[in-house]
């Protein structure tokens, strides 16, 4: 673990944060509180850059976990965050893995709204997303043809992949297609014919949230303004599997 300085709150008699900068020596004087760092004396809460110790910006990072019914199976849906601000967020349970980047929130009402994201960098075969098309019958490459329809599950952007030795390779992306063949963009290990190919949809654009019994959330904030969090929420459902 990487060194940190952990501050302590007499009126709470607890530990309420953990800071990034390690200062060589601290004291307060007043009210105010001064540092050193490589022989040079430093007075805190005096500049306007937010998190910026030492001429080195941080970010804020608050972890904290959902976990009503812990013995049921949930679907953790949306995150909504009460805050000045919108926040990276990286989320976690006992079964999947999912994201929110700051950017995908929308403002209701004076509060940050988005529907969890999976990583998209991820293959999970037991998801909806990742689907079987069936075996090759040639290659004219970069053309795949089959011996069947393929249109109606086929799009493009999709993902493909050839099952080689029990294993998922990256063959490219659907760059176009027709209801028997497959054009494929950036073809990187070409298949060959009989091989059983899977196409993996965006599981950010296919995103149905995280499944677990618990979810763990990790927010992040590299503003070096003024930054206010009230609450995090989230839409949950029992989980039908």
């Amino acid at each position: 673990m990487a060194e940190a300085t952990i501050s302590y709150s007499p009126s709470t008699e607890g530990w309420t944060s953990r800071w990034s900068y390690t200062p060589d020596w601290m004291t307060g004087m007043g009210s105010n509180f001064y540092t050193w760092k490589n022989g040079c004396l430093y007075q805190h809460d005096t500049n306007a850059s937010r998190n910026t110790f030492y001429g080195v910006p941080y970010p804020s990072a608050i972890t904290t976990i959902f976990n009503q019914d812990p013995t049921v199976t949930k679907m953790f849906k949306t995150v909504a965050i009460d805050s000045t601000q919108a926040w990276d967020v990286d989320l976690s349970s006992d079964l999947e893995n999912g994201l929110v980047a700051s950017d995908y929130f929308i403002d209701k009402e004076g509060n940050w709204f988005a529907f969890i994201r999976r990583d998209n960098n991820i293959i999970d075969l037991s998801s909806l997303s990742t689907q079987g098309i069936g075996s090759l019958a040639s290659i004219a490459s970069p053309v795949l043809t089959f011996a069947f329809n393929v249109g109606s599950s086929v799009s493009v952007g999709d993902k493909l992949y050839k099952v080689s030795a029990g294993a998922l390779v990256a063959i490219g992306t659907v760059g176009s297609h027709t209801a028997t063949t497959i054009t494929v963009s950036g073809i990187t290990s070409p298949p060959v014919a009989g091989d059983m190919i899977v196409l993996a949809k965006n599981s950010q654009a296919e995103s149905y949230g995280i499944r677990g019994y618990y979810m763990e959330i990790t927010m992040t904030n590299d503003s070096t303004d003024d930054v206010e969090l009230f609450s995090i929420t989230s839409s949950v459902f029992k989980s039908n599997p």
